[in-house]
């Protein structure tokens, strides 16, 4: 278990570069820089160029660690990639405090998928704050609704907006408690970082195949400096995020880690208000309740007893911790020496395959 200084640092970065992230989307748009597909496979290569060095101080187990985080990093990525392109485009078409109010229903998605595959229970009181959560979250719809009529909204398409934002609860949710069971017992930092490679590699190669089909319009980098400032700081915001969510969810929750997002809601009001959005008292209502409903709710369910994890999970984290001593058991030394020198081979080959996949991906966006 983590230190609670630790703990309490890596609340403060995810609700820090969660804000931060979010807003600087909405200014790349003030600068004519509006190209959600082309930002969230910015940010996945940006992720994947700063876990390839790490992941290779693993030395010659990179390659074992690779083989048997393959398939299980490919689904994740997609899934989590796709949950990111929704959250990315509802930013467009609907304003940002209230993309990141009904955001905050991920905890009830991922508290409905812990109980399905984690076994997880719930009790009235639970319950109850899950109710106050929905409320807030239709005030937040109806605010846009109202503000559309009265001609002052600053997205094109709210109601679609904030159906994306939904749908984003649920894979992102998926994600977390996925993950989670991946690493029921947590993991070294050399394997996670492993994790965020072959993630990313698979992200660059299969969202990259969708690059050629994108109209010209939604292609290229800022033209000016505005636009570079404003995607150098978005950049930062959400590889920071990206990371020390995971290092969250490793030592505490995702129901926890989604608590510390909730940091982030009033600095969102005061960043729209600066941004000249209307805030009307319905939103202003929406995010009260939503936040302490899912406050609410996550404290009790933190406080609930827990079930025993399923034994799938062992069997996975058996299998990966089993990967350091493969090359140990059950051969001779002649053979253990050449398996050595094939995972050392194999680890050079992934990381010029991780670094050539990330050159490219980056200069097809580029186009």
């Amino acid at each position: 278990m983590a230190a609670k200084w630790a703990i309490a640092v890596t609340a403060a970065v995810i609700a820090c570069c969660w804000t931060s992230g979010v807003f600087t989307v909405k200014l790349l748009q003030r600068c004519d820089y509006n190209k959600p597909y082309l930002l969230t496979y910015l940010h996945e290569l940006g992720v994947t160029a700063v876990s390839i060095p790490l992941a290779a101080c693993g030395g010659a187990q990179l390659w074992p660690r690779c083989r048997q985080l393959g398939l299980r990093a490919l689904g994740l990525g997609l899934l989590a990639f796709g949950a990111n392109i929704c959250f990315m485009v509802a930013l467009v078409l609907t304003t940002a405090s209230s993309a990141m109010t009904l955001e905050q229903l991920t905890p009830v998605c991922i508290a409905g998928l812990s109980y399905v595959f984690l076994k997880e229970t719930y009790g009235i009181c639970q319950i109850l704050w899950l109710g106050v959560a929905i409320a807030g979250s239709v005030l937040t719809a109806r605010s846009d609704v109202q503000a559309c009529h009265e001609g002052h909204c600053s997205g094109s398409m709210p109601l679609l907006g904030d159906l994306l934002v939904v749908v984003t609860c649920v894979t992102a949710a998926l994600y977390m408690v996925c993950f989670k069971l991946m690493f029921a017992e947590g993991c070294s930092w050399q394997v996670l970082f492993t994790y965020f490679m072959v993630k990313g590699m698979s992200v660059a190669v299969v969202g990259g195949l969708a690059l050629p089909f994108l109209p010209s319009s939604q292609l290229g980098l800022p033209e000016d400096e505005c636009g570079w400032g404003y995607l150098g700081i978005n950049m930062v915001a959400n590889m920071a995020f990206n990371l020390s969510l995971a290092w969250g969810m490793l030592v505490v929750s995702p129901l926890a880690c989604r608590l510390f997002v909730l940091l982030g809601l009033p600095a969102s009001l005061v960043l729209d208000a600066m941004l000249g959005v209307a805030v009307h008292f319905q939103r202003v209502l929406g995010v009260a309740l939503v936040t302490c409903g899912v406050a609410g709710f996550e404290a009790y369910a933190r406080a609930a007893p827990r079930s025993e994890s399923r034994e799938s999970s062992e069997c996975r984290e058996e299998e990966l911790s089993s990967v350091e001593s493969e090359s140990t058991t059950s051969v001779t030394s002649d053979h253990r020496q050449g398996a050595v020198s094939g995972h050392r081979r194999g680890s050079q080959l992934c990381l010029l395959g991780a670094i050539a996949v990330c050159t490219a991906g980056f200069l097809a966006a580029a186009q």
